[in-house]
C-alpha cells in the first residue's frame, strides 16, 4: 500500500514539538503521526487539528508510538497494539525468522510450534504467515496480553494483519497460562520448534529504561528476576521434553548474557547450541536442538 500524502511543513512542526520533548527520531515519529491521520481523517494533503495535537501530545509524553497510533509492523504484518502489552520490537523478527525457518524444514506436513510468552502475538502469528501447514500454540499468562493476541490472530485469519490471511493450512491458537503448561500433553515430546521472547533483564535494570519502556512496558514482560534470566534457563531445561528428536528451540536473551545462555542450554543437554545475532551484530538469542 503507497504511502499517504503529507504535508511537509506540517511534519516539520510536529517533529519539532517531538524533539523538543526529547523524543529518539522525532523526524520519522512525526512522520508516521502525520500519515496516521491522514488516513484516518481521509484527507489527502496536509492535516491538523484537534486529532493531530492529540496524538501529538501523546507521544510527547513518551507514549510509545505503536501505543499511540495503535498499531505496529513486525516481518510482513501490521499487527495491533494496546496499552498494558509489551510492544514487539524490530530485533524480535530474527529471533521469529529463526524459527519460520526451522519450522519450513521440519520433516513432516504439519510442522507443530509453540510460542511462550507471546504478548501481542507477534511471533505466533509470523509464524502463521509464513509456514505452511504449521499448527501454531502461543501461551500467555497475562490477560491483556491475551486478549491482544486473540485480536491479532483473528486479523490474521480475516487476511487484515497480512494480505491473504494465514500461510496455506496454518492454524494459530492462543491459550492462556504459564510457560508451557497451557499446551495440549499430547504435544509434549512433538513439538518442532519452541520459541519465545521472555522477560530477561534483571530487577537491578529498572529504572535505567526510557520512559516508553519503564512507563509504558508491563514489568513483567521485562524483568526475569533478581538474575533477569529465570526465564530463559527455564525455558531452556524443559526444551528438552516438549521438543521431539531434531526440534528446535530459540529463546530472545539479554544481549548480555550470551555465555550464559549458551551454558545453560548445553547443561539442559541441548545441541547445536549456537548465538543468533539481530542486525546491529548483538546476541539476540539463544537456539539449540534437542538431540536425535
Amino acid at each position: 500500500m503507497p504511502r499517504p500524502e503529507v504535508d511537509p511543513d506540517v511534519v516539520r512542526r510536529v517533529a519539532a514539538r517531538l524533539e523538543a520533548a526529547g523524543v529518539p527520531n522525532a523526524g520519522v515519529d512525526a512522520r508516521l503521526l502525520v500519515e496516521h491521520v491522514v488516513e484516518v481523517a481521509g484527507v489527502t494533503a496536509g492535516c491538523g487539528g484537534a486529532l493531530l495535537d492529540g496524538l501529538v501530545a501523546r507521544r510527547a509524553a513518551r507514549v510509545p508510538l505503536q501505543q499511540v497510533i495503535g498499531r505496529t509492523w513486525f516481518r510482513t504484518l501490521e499487527l495491533t497494539c494496546a496499552p498494558g502489552v509489551f510492544v514487539p520490537r524490530p530485533e524480535t523478527e530474527v529471533v521469529a525468522g529463526v524459527a519460520i525457518d526451522a519450522a519450513r524444514t521440519a520433516d513432516r506436513d504439519r510442522p507443530r510450534v509453540v510460542d511462550v510468552g507471546t504478548g501481542s502475538g507477534a511471533i505466533a502469528c509470523a509464524v502463521a504467515a509464513e509456514v505452511p501447514g504449521v499448527d501454531v500454540v502461543a501461551t500467555e499468562r497475562d490477560p491483556l496480553a491475551v486478549a491482544l493476541a486473540e485480536v491479532n490472530a483473528q486479523r490474521l485469519r480475516d487476511g487484515q494483519a497480512v494480505a491473504g490471511g494465514p500461510a496455506r493450512g496454518a492454524t494459530v491458537t492462543v491459550l492462556r497460562g504459564s510457560l508451557l503448561d497451557p499446551v495440549p500433553p499430547a504435544w509434549r515430546g512433538k513439538v518442532d520448534v519452541l520459541v519465545s521472547n521472555p522477560p530477561y533483564l534483571p530487577a537491578a535494570d529498572r529504572g535505567t529504561w526510557a520512559p516508553e519502556v519503564g512507563g509504558h512496558d508491563p514489568d513483567a514482560a521485562l524483568v526475569g528476576g533478581p538474575d533477569g534470566h529465570e526465564v530463559v534457563d527455564r525455558l531452556l531445561q524443559l526444551a528438552g521434553a516438549w521438543l521431539r528428536p531434531g526440534g528446535t528451540v530459540v529463546v530472545e536473551i539479554d544481549d548480555r548474557r550470551g555465555r550464559d545462555a549458551t551454558d545453560a542450554a548445553r547443561e539442559a543437554g541441548l545441541a547445536h547450541v549456537r548465538l543468533v545475532a539481530d542486525l546491529t551484530g548483538r546476541d539476540r538469542a539463544v537456539a539449540a536442538v534437542r538431540a536425535r
